[in-house]
């Protein structure tokens, strides 16, 4: 399985003492699959690529040289007039974070502004030649890019998925990016498209503006929009350290729900990037499989992703070093 990535990779400002790292929600998931996929023999099964811009500074070099570091399969055009953006973590007494941002110059963001025209960026090329089976999409990733450019990038993912392609969405809203109203437009014209749907509670609420929703409601709600849309044979509600809640379509067309515990973390340190990790974890399995799938599948699946997810929280910064990264597979 080729999977693409998309989005803005970031330098992450630390709040331990060990100066700065980075981090972006998808590559913060690429790269933990990325890892997941070296572990166990999978090579062969799962293999991963992100696409971005970057710029021609010392950070995104920087960036560069320690993904290459990784293994990971990157294709970034540098841009000499851009850079990357930054953000800071701040860390509540729970450990839950919140973020301050500076990327009004972020090269990602004019990915698609800076091609030629009637030529194809790199992530269109791959969407259309073949040399991708699946692509991973968050809100930011569209968030980032102006209302024309999110419209190319749907004619492309609409094309690759009516060739087979398979599309992965994760909802990660920021409010600083763009409105609650245009988030949920987009989410409702992407759903068709998937086949994975990977939800975050507190950004559902967000997003159709249900502040009081608790997570029985909300998961009942959101998992039936997204399950009965065409296409979607998975949907995932991730809770935090509460269980997830997961819907996947049998062969019958019976969409089944389940939830999946998440697993007893003592002190979470920082909860940076725990998403990001849960979404690999899920993948790392659910991507080796064959539709349809099993509630036993799904369930696997869940397990991995709240087991990666347990030790990113425990730790600084989105990313693990990878001397800290679990064996789970």
């Amino acid at each position: 399985m080729q999977i693409g990535f998309f989005g803005e990779v970031m330098c992450e400002h630390r709040v331990d003492g060990h100066g700065f790292g980075f981090g972006g929600d998808t590559l913060n998931t690429a790269l933990y699959l990325h890892r997941l996929s070296r572990q166990g023999g999978r090579e062969d099964k799962i293999s991963v690529h992100y696409f971005t811009k970057l710029g021609q500074d010392q950070h995104s070099d920087q960036l560069l040289q320690l993904l290459r570091t990784e293994g990971l399969a990157v294709q970034a055009a540098q841009d000499p007039d851009k850079s990357i953006g930054h953000y800071w973590i701040d860390i509540d007494e729970c450990g839950e974070r919140s973020f301050r941002y500076q990327r009004h110059d972020s090269a990602a963001r004019a990915y698609f502004a800076d091609s030629p025209i009637g030529g194809k960026t790199a992530l269109e090329q791959a969407l259309s030649d073949g040399s991708l089976q699946a692509l991973y999409l968050s809100g930011i990733s569209l968030a980032i890019l102006t209302e024309v450019d999110r419209l190319r990038l749907y004619a492309a993912v609409k094309a690759f998925v009516e060739r087979g392609g398979i599309l992965i969405y994760d909802n990660n809203f920021r409010a600083l990016l763009w409105s609650a109203a245009t988030a949920a437009r987009w989410q409702r014209q992407l759903l068709p498209l998937c086949r994975l749907v990977l939800l975050t509670d507190s950004d559902e609420r967000l997003i159709w503006q249900r502040p009081d929703a608790d997570a029985a409601a909300l998961s009942a709600a959101a998992l039936s929009a997204a399950a009965l849309a065409d296409g979607a044979l998975s949907v995932v509600l991730k809770c935090g350290a509460a269980p997830c809640w997961l819907a996947s379509r049998t062969a019958d067309g019976v969409a089944l729900f389940q939830q999946v515990e998440a697993e007893r973390v003592d002190t979470v340190v920082d909860s940076s990037g725990a998403g990001d990790a849960f979404a690999a974890g899920f993948l790392a399995h659910y991507l080796t499989l064959s539709p349809p799938f099993s509630p036993t599948d799904i369930n696997a699946a869940a397990r991995l992703g709240h087991q990666l997810a347990a030790s990113v929280v425990q730790q600084h910064g989105a990313i693990l070093a990878p001397r800290q990264m679990p064996q789970l597979l």
